[in-house]
């Protein structure tokens, strides 16, 4: 066991005993301190509330990155395994869904900044 609870010690170089992916926040390195190059990378990423750029990546992608001169810090593991079914939505769910909010703004008058003013009806 590691002295880091109850991990297990690892040998460098060895694989985890499960795919994973690693949610991983990507830095300026000594060998590359500009970030407009991930651009040409294809990687889930999106910045964080703290104007990082967090990004969701295999072990290669995150070696990939530290042989091109980025940090990488690594926050947390996720196992790689199938999307439970009951969270994916059908093509008939989807359907119901936007035909309801289709029905609502139908219902509602235009309240955009740049529409005309509802006009009331003369008597006579």
């Amino acid at each position: 066991m590691s002295d880091r609870g109850d991990r297990p010690n690892r040998e460098a170089g060895t694989a985890p005993a499960r795919p994973v992916r690693f949610d991983a926040t990507i830095h300026p390195g000594r060998g590359a301190k500009d970030l407009a190059p991930l651009d040409a990378l294809a990687l889930d990423r999106v910045p964080d509330r703290y104007g990082r750029i967090r990004a969701l990546m295999t072990a290669e992608e995150c070696e990939t990155l530290l042989e091109l001169g980025y940090e990488v810090r690594l926050h947390r593991a996720h196992p790689i395994r199938p999307l439970d079914p009951r969270l994916v939505e059908t093509d008939e769910s989807a359907q119901r869904w936007l035909e309801e909010r289709l029905a609502t703004l139908k219902r509602q008058p235009d309240r955009s900044p740049g529409a005309a003013p509802a006009r009331k009806r003369r008597k006579g």
